[in-house]
């Protein structure tokens, strides 16, 4: 084998390993599109937001609470040692199917003219399950010459009057609870006889504001 010989195999030596070399630099570059994996991380990244938005958009509906609903349905006057008093029977309504409620710290007073015609009355907690209906029957002292100056000696005078009651109220299921101040306010219109004793008429049914 001559000089020459020799040294053509080694310049075809030296072309195959850099055939091959360029081979592996063309694979490489086709394996590995550092835009392509950036657009696919991308990609994952949005899918899981995306997931994560639709699941707490659900889970929002589902438990999203609606205020409870008040209306008054009753009122009696009692005059007893000298003292005048009205009571209300306040019917509550929790349409939540899947939160309950708790009512604590609750105020009631009785206001005519925008005007409080009775002190604050404290009332005890409250726990209001879901889908139920729950009465209260607070008893409010009231001027004695309210009731009778207002009431007519012939027949009942329509009197409008407002229950507030504030306080604060609890949203709850399972884990997951909200605090929120509460205020509601019922106006009913009565009818009042001078010297009134006993459950008087209300002529119409309330209409309660809910606000928390």
């Amino acid at each position: 084998m001559g000089h020459d010989e020799k040294h053509d195999k080694h310049i075809d030596v030296e072309h195959i390993d850099h055939e091959k070399h360029n081979h592996k630099d063309h694979t490489y570059r086709d394996t590995y599109d550092p835009r392509g994996t950036r657009r696919k991380i991308s990609t994952i990244v949005v899918i899981i937001l995306l997931l994560i938005l639709i699941t707490g958009l659900v889970l929002w509906l589902l438990y999203r609470p609606h205020k409870p609903r008040f209306r008054v349905v009753g009122a009696t006057v009692y005059a007893l040692n000298g003292v005048t008093t009205m009571q209300f029977t306040l019917v509550t309504r929790n349409p939540n199917q899947r939160v309950a409620i708790h009512y604590d710290h609750l105020v009631v007073l009785l206001s005519y003219n925008n005007q409080a015609i009775s002190p604050p009355l404290m009332l005890p907690p409250l726990h209001h399950e879901t889908k139920t209906t729950v009465a209260m029957f607070p008893m409010l002292p009231v001027p004695p010459e309210f009731v009778n100056g207002l009431g007519n000696d012939d027949g009942f005078a329509a009197v409008s009057l407002r229950v507030v009651l504030t306080g604060k109220l609890k949203y709850k299921s399972g884990i997951w609870s909200s605090h929120k101040r509460v205020y509601v306010g019922c106006d009913v219109l009565v009818g009042l006889k001078r010297g009134s004793l006993g459950e008087v008429p209300l002529l119409g049914p309330s209409v309660c504001k809910v606000d928390t």
